[in-house]
């Protein structure tokens, strides 16, 4: 006996039955119609082997699409979008391969809001590229091998980004741009720490 010690089945009349299988009306209308619930209708037209394109309705007009080029360099992926779409490439990491992360900040255009979780995700990225740069380049940056610390501890010094992060995502420079070796050095952690108030 099933759980809770109910026995009744729903049994759906002939008429029931047919708006069940009308592969035209979506499964709330159907509910509606023949006071059921949701789960009871879906397991009634899976008993009687109806078959519906989940999230696809017939008799709805279908958004237009179209095929775009991918505008990365040396990228030849062709994908679909709808016409009213501003999407011109692939996909975030051909874009980010580029030097089109953060192009909104260019030319006449206003600076970008680095009070936002964009800034947040391009900022992550450029930490955790520059850490890579700074592994394979030690010998360069940090030749006297200077100990790495959080501020406050006597003696440490800190990885700095000589254009600060958040300037290289207003000027809508690349995360490769920001984390080069170029812009990477070792500061003294109070001298990183007091950039912050002054211009360097």
């Amino acid at each position: 006996m099933p759980r809770g010690g109910f026995t009744h089945r729903r049994v759906f009349t002939e008429d029931e039955l047919t708006l069940i299988a009308d592969t035209q009306l979506p499964v709330y209308q159907i509910c509606k119609l023949v006071n059921a619930s949701e789960p009871t209708v879906t397991k009634a037209r899976k008993e009687l082997g109806v078959t519906t394109i989940r999230g696809a309705r017939e008799g709805i007009e279908k958004v237009p699409r179209e095929i775009r080029q991918c505008a990365g360099k040396d990228c030849t992926t062709r994908f679909k979008v709808i016409k009213t779409s501003i999407k011109r490439f692939c996909s975030t990491s051909c874009q980010m391969r580029g030097n089109y992360y953060g192009t909104r900040g260019r030319g006449t255009r206003p600076l970008r809001n680095p009070n936002t979780p964009e800034y947040k995700r391009y900022s992550r990225n450029v930490h955790g590229l520059s850490q890579e740069v700074y592994n394979k380049n030690i010998d360069i940056i940090n030749p006297q091998r200077h100990p790495r610390t959080l501020c406050g501890v006597e003696g440490g010094w800190q990885l700095d980004h000589i254009v600060p992060i958040k300037e290289c995502f207003e000027r809508g420079l690349t995360v490769e741009e920001a984390s080069n070796i170029n812009n990477l050095r070792m500061l003294p952690w109070r001298e990183n720490l007091m950039r912050q108030y002054k211009n360097v």
